[in-house]
């Protein structure tokens, strides 16, 4: 089934992409990320499915409404079919899953932010010497 998605895909992608990194897997990883991180425990309603395709489409594509439609739609078309009362975050594993089978199982490529350590170099003291 995942090659049938594929193939449809690719072929509405074809024109698709403003560049060539960009693809139909990045956007079902880019919905899932949005799905992790608003709401996750929220139901999945389909209007919030189709509009984050888009969305997601849309910015992945440097906000450009020329191709990111069919972008979407061969991402859509990739996707599995949403389950009722299954929840935004259920949902982003689904995705992710489907863009691992489909060959792109990199990681989010987000920075995770944490706490900065404590500094190494010079400690500014009062006067602006350094000690």
């Amino acid at each position: 089934m995942i090659d049938e998605h594929r193939k449809t895909a690719e072929a509405c992608q074809s024109g698709a992409t403003a560049t060539a990194e960009t693809n139909v897997t990045d956007v079902l990883l880019a919905v899932a990320n949005h799905f992790t991180a608003t709401h996750p425990t929220a139901p999945l309603e389909r209007n919030s499915l189709l509009i984050a395709f888009d969305a997601e489409a849309y910015n992945l594509l440097g906000r450009s409404t020329t191709s990111s439609n069919t972008l979407a739609r061969a991402a859509l078309a990739m996707a599995p079919a949403r389950t009722p009362g299954v929840t935004r975050g259920e949902y982003a594993l689904i995705l992710r899953r489907t863009a691992a089978e489909a060959g792109n199982d990199r990681p989010d490529d987000r920075p995770i932010p944490g706490i900065p350590g404590p500094r190494t170099g010079a400690t500014p003291v009062k006067g602006g010497d350094a000690r």
